[in-house]
């Protein structure tokens, strides 16, 4: 049987990667076994990350798409500006967000970036026997490309950002979850994928109703 060579592109491999898009996961998720029916009432929706368009793009994002499903969530930005409440006692924080009427809080915070460059050479070889099985001319091929052959280097960044949803006013932790984020391709880009996710894991744990 005849046995195949395959060679890959780098610019063929480059655009299957770029068209894979931004891929978000949640890596685990808990809640509470009861939960009010009120719970998602109203929502405030708070980013906690150094990156000021990061922290915008998930308040907004997440507004909007909880909007999509019925709940009526306002950003923390609207509500306490761009720094939050961290000038605030907890009991005037307490108090604006009963006039309000929130029935919940979620808390989305940036714990990990990871940034990582790789070298990719050239070409690849595969093989199920190895280059030395097609002969002198095969091995030698194949080890010329790979010496010869421009390689590029590709950098890869994974973002993890945990989802914590309390309820309002007793304060308890109802849902908490982690995600990891490959390679987004700008701040929107990830907060529509992180959104997304949530809002989808909200819905499988019976927080938000479809």
């Amino acid at each position: 049987m005849r046995k195949l060579l395959f060679i890959f592109s780098p610019v063929l491999l480059a655009l299957v990667i770029i068209s894979c898009g931004t891929q978000t996961r949640v890596v685990s998720t808990w809640r509470t076994p009861h939960i009010s029916v009120t719970a998602m009432s109203k929502v405030l929706v708070l980013g906690m990350m150094e990156d000021r368009e990061a922290k915008d793009y998930i308040e907004k994002t997440m507004v909007r798409d909880m909007a999509a499903e019925g709940i009526t969530a306002m950003t923390g930005t609207s509500e306490f500006g761009p720094r939050g409440f961290g000038n605030l006692t907890q009991e005037k924080v307490n108090k604006k967000l009963t006039d309000e009427g929130y029935s919940s809080i979620i808390i989305v915070c940036l714990t990990d970036k990871d940034k990582q460059i790789n070298y990719t050479p050239g070409s690849a070889y595969y093989s199920p026997y190895g280059p030395a099985y097609y002969g002198y001319y095969g091995r030698y091929r194949s080890t010329y490309d790979n010496i010869y052959s421009p390689g590029y280097f590709t950098t890869s960044t994974t973002y993890v950002l945990d989802a914590d949803l309390y309820s309002l006013p007793d304060d308890k932790l109802i849902y908490s979850a982690q995600t990891r984020s490959y390679d987004p391709a700008n701040s929107r880009d990830l907060a529509q994928s992180f959104s997304e996710e949530i809002i989808n894991d909200l819905a499988k744990n019976g927080i938000i109703k479809k």
